[in-house]
């Protein structure tokens, strides 16, 4: 065969494996309770005005965004995919676990009503005043600052991050665990639950 088709081919048969899950397409993928599990799908990208009743799992997928408005009942596990953003308005009940995904900036106004994993991610940058109902994890990350005024209702893991310095005001309801990095700036204000391991 030449090789020119066999290109043309190729090239085909990926396009033609990247899908839009639309509301039909989601029923093959729902369980009895409301969970959607696109684990290891072709999909690329979801529906607009998506509700998911259970966990949304879109592990090891192209999908790279969560539309505008995004609502999980559930959490959200993403780890290892090509999520990189949240689209505006998108909340989820549970946790969120992104280890390993693309996010490089968490957005403001994103509700999570457990932990966020951002774990082994390429994330830069995260919100003044960002609040975080559980864990908070951003080791491995190349964050190089916490944001000012930041609340983490459970522990902080920053091992193997840029961090170096805290903001002036914090709030951690739990642990502080250093994974290694020396702090030189510590905050004015904070307000510290557990302790402090290196």
């Amino acid at each position: 065969m030449p090789r020119f088709p066999l290109i043309l081919l190729l090239l085909c048969a990926t396009t033609a494996s990247a899908q839009v899950l639309d509301h039909y397409r989601m029923l093959n993928h729902l369980d009895n309770y409301g969970n959607l599990d696109l684990r290891n799908k072709p999909y690329s990208e979801l529906v607009s005005g998506i509700e998911i009743k259970g966990n949304l799992n879109i592990s090891k997928t192209q999908i790279k965004s969560l539309p505008k408005d995004t609502k999980i009942e559930g959490s959200l596990i993403a780890s290892n995919s090509s999520l990189s953003k949240l689209g505006k308005g998108t909340s989820i009940r549970g946790y969120a676990n992104l280890l390993g995904s693309q996010i490089k900036r968490w957005p403001n106004g994103i509700k999570v009503g457990g932990y966020i994993n951002l774990t082994d991610t390429p994330l830069t940058q995260l919100p003044n005043r960002m609040k975080v109902n559980g864990d908070l994890s951003v080791i491995r990350t190349p964050l190089q600052k916490l944001p000012e005024g930041l609340v983490v209702k459970g522990n902080l893991y920053i091992g193997g991050s840029k961090v170096t310095e805290f903001p002036k005001t914090m709030t951690v309801e739990g642990n502080i665990f250093l994974g290694g990095n020396r702090i030189q700036k510590w905050p004015e204000n904070l307000t510290l639950g557990g302790a402090v391991a290196p």
